[in-house]
């Protein structure tokens, strides 16, 4: 089977690594804290063993995640209990962070953005429930009737309708106005107000009528309404103006793989800027947090009204669960106290922006890393510690689990450390494996055996490691405790079924048969090289070279491209990307056979490593269908399932050091219909799971190709690959595939 390697994969790893930003009025508190490095003055001495434990356990978490520094400031009853740089801004020079160092907050921008928005209702210039055609003529959404109904309200919760169209965004060729254009432009995957979709350029928009109605631009409304009514005088919009500050920290990667750190370019968004410019310092957010805190007083001032502010941190939206979405900020809840946050992510950086409101509770946590999973444990950190004050987590003495139920679970985790795939499991669980389907949607899930642990799988969604939590119930150490598996059994005690216990409700599945005995792995892979052509019409080509047209839907933008392949396995790709009919960006991809990385005109080099770089190797493999059982340590036949109308045989295949492919093979034709992976990055612990469905087989030289792709995934929606022309065993030199010269 030779197939074009996916344009759909190669665009979403770049996505990962650029697309995720997934936040005087008189003399203040802050302003007459020293500004060294410390526990604030006149600390409680009852907060002192909480506070150093805080800062142990994010401290040895920041090691442990390759980041090289953070800053870290908890205010609590309008006063800064906590600020304290920690590691280094300047990696390379070991020049140390400081609670003044400025750090990008990405997407925690938006909070400000709709905080302006407030401000300007409050002075009667918009109304949230205001058209954006209003300010911005030209904004316009593909779907009439969204175009007709859609309000700044809805730009700034996240509800418009439209997945993320980031993909112009990070270009940087495209203006504000345009960028809200090709947005416009984009197919949409829901209606108005039907489901929560995370949208930067709905808030660029939003920041935009703002600046419109105040007859300014948006970095100016966050200097005056914003930055100086607050004391934030450090805090900036642009690269430029971070970078001429005395004290500001680089944007860092880190390899996970290969251990390395290395610097990023700083992003500039000016055409995105409300949805995630912001530049600001552990000092300065505090004062972000007093106004949040105050609920819109600071320093005794109102400065937005009780009204606006509720709508702030009032639900919008529902986003999944007992998480909702208000105005700039996710509400969710912490042991029944409401939690109020929003994170930022953009190159070289991550930030939590979280209060409690009950406890007049609030931290920012500022790192140099890009997507670091530090700020999603900073939370618990922070709560744990300091909300009830329970026993100071990092001076909690390791030992033996006393709860019999975590005895329990660490027994199942040590047993399934012990094997290393499916079939050399015996543990406890082993006979939990196999497939299940709901019966009224009739979606099919799965437990069985990733990367060394028994696994919940679900299509779309990252693995969730299992454990016995006790007899009969099984839950994840990545979710909430208010997930949990029951195990349903029959009257011979054999598993019958299971339950997915979740806020939303309870979900039976019933246990499918088995069905790996209806056709052996070896029969299967025959009769698919024979369906594809047979081995001496897939053998006798040496090289191809594919033209290809895409149109990815839901962002708006188009690119043509050229796939040059050549026996055993090299591949190079390069396309060009377009969008309001001109070019907006271009991108090179190539694997010379061992190693391998992309090249794209908007975003930092790339070079694969660790499990992407065994990806590639599989990926560009000339001839993978017959390479099948030497590229793949483990390959079940798991059960049948239906693509559309057609029957197929779902394959599960599992690389030595890789990430896992579900591949659906017809039973009738044995083509491949579709296939299910995930894309992902080694400097980020995002997996995005991708499905791509292919159709519309033709021969050619008899070997059948899918001249259609269609890649779907949750953050980006539809990417569509069509062939144009191949071309097989046409002279390709091997310098081609290898790491071209930078321009």
């Amino acid at each position: 089977m030779i197939k074009p390697k996916s344009f759909s994969r190669f665009v979403l790893s770049l996505f990962l690594a650029v697309l995720t930003i997934v936040a005087p009025l008189g003399r203040s508190v802050l302003a007459q804290q020293p500004a060294q490095n410390s526990t604030a003055a006149g600390t409680a001495p009852d907060l002192t063993s909480y506070l150093a434990a805080i800062e142990k356990s994010i401290d040895e978490k920041r090691k442990e995640f390759g980041i090289p520094g953070v800053s870290l400031v908890i205010v609590q009853n309008d006063k800064v209990i906590y600020i304290k740089g920690l590691g280094v801004k300047d990696f390379e020079n070991n020049v140390a962070v400081t609670p003044d160092t400025l750090f990008a907050i990405g997407s925690a921008t938006k909070a400000f953005t709709a905080m302006a928005a407030v401000m300007s209702a409050d002075k009667g210039r918009l109304s949230l429930d205001d058209s954006p055609k209003k300010y911005l003529p030209y904004f316009k959404m593909r779907d009439a009737d969204t175009d007709a109904k859609i309000t700044i309200r809805d730009l700034l919760s996240h509800r418009s309708g439209l997945n993320r169209t980031d993909l112009a965004m990070v270009t940087n060729r495209l203006n504000r106005e345009e960028l809200i254009k090709v947005a416009g432009m984009a197919k949409p995957t829901a209606k108005l107000g039907e489901k929560f979709q995370y949208q930067n350029v709905m808030y660029a928009a939003a920041g935009e009528v703002v600046a419109k109605a105040e007859h300014s631009d948006w970095d100016q409304v966050m200097a005056d309404r914003i930055f100086k009514p607050l004391g934030m005088t450090s805090t900036n919009t642009t690269v430029r103006a971070m970078q001429k500050a005395k004290d500001f920290s680089f944007g860092y990667e880190y390899n996970s793989t290969t251990k390395q750190t290395r610097r990023l370019p700083q992003r500039e968004i000016p055409s995105a800027a409300p949805a995630g410019a912001i530049n600001s310092s552990a000092r300065d957010m505090a004062q972000w947090l007093r106004l949040m805190l105050g609920g819109g007083v600071f320093n005794g001032q109102r400065l937005v009204s009780e009204q606006g502010f509720n709508q702030l941190i009032t639900k919008q939206i529902n986003v999944a669960g007992t998480v909702d979405y208000g105005l700039g900020w996710f509400l969710r809840q912490w042991n029944r106290h409401k939690v109020i946050e929003h994170g930022g992510n953009i190159d070289g950086f991550n930030a939590q922006v979280a209060m409690m409101p009950d406890q007049k509770l609030g931290f920012v946590l500022l790192t140099n890393v890009t997507a670091s999973p530090l700020v999603g444990l900073a939370m618990s950190t922070v709560w744990n510690n300091l909300v009830g004050q329970p026993q100071p987590v990092a001076e909690q003495a390791a030992g033996p689990a006393a709860d019999p139920k975590k005895a329990t679970a660490a027994a199942a985790s040590s047993a399934t450390a012990e094997a290393t795939d499916e079939a050399q499991y015996s543990g406890p669980m082993k006979e939990l494996f196999g497939s299940y389907e709901q019966e009224q949607s009739k979606g099919i899930i799965e437990i069985g055996f990733r990367e060394g642990k028994v696994s919940l799988l679900v299509p779309g969604q990252q693995v969730y490691p299992l454990v016995e939590k006790e007899v009969n119930k099984l839950s994840s150490p990545v979710l909430p405790n208010t997930y949990w598996i029951d195990i349903t059994r029959n009257a011979d005690g054999g598993v019958a079924g299971i339950v997915m216990n979740q806020p939303e409700g309870k979900f039976p599945f019933r246990r499918m048969p088995d069905t790996a005995a209806l056709i052996s792995t070896d029969d299967l892979i025959a009769k698919m090289i024979a369906a594809y052509g047979g081995e001496e019409n897939l053998r006798k080509h040496k090289s191809s070279i594919t033209t290809i047209e895409v149109d990815m839907e839901n962002q708006g933008v188009m690119a043509e491209g050229v796939v040059r392949a050549k026996a055993p396995n090299m591949q190079a790709t390069n396309v060009t990307l377009t969008a309001l009919g001109r070019e907006i960006g271009s991108s090179v991809s190539y694997f010379d056979g061992t190693s391998g990385g992309q090249l794209p005109s908007f975003a930092p080099e790339e070079t694969l490593s660790g499990k992407r770089l065994q990806d590639a190797k599989i990926e560009t493999d000339f001839y993978r269908l017959l390479n099948w059982k030497k590229n793949f340590k483990t390959i079940n036949v798991k059960r049948i399932a239906k693509v559309g109308d057609e029957d197929a045989y779902v394959v599960e295949k599992l690389p030595e050091n890789g990430h896992p492919i579900t591949d659906y093979i017809s039973t009738k034709s044995f083509l491949l219909l579709r296939r299910d992976t995930v894309i992902a990055s080694e400097t980020s612990p995002i997996e995005l799971p991708q499905t791509e469905t292919y159709s519309d087989y033709r021969s050619v030289e008899g070997v059948m190709i899918a001249f259609k792709t269609l890649a779907n995934n949750l953050a980006y929606g539809d990417i569509v690959t069509r062939v144009k022309e191949i071309k097989f065993d046409v002279d390709v030199p091997d310098s081609i595939f290898h790491k071209p010269a930078k321009k």
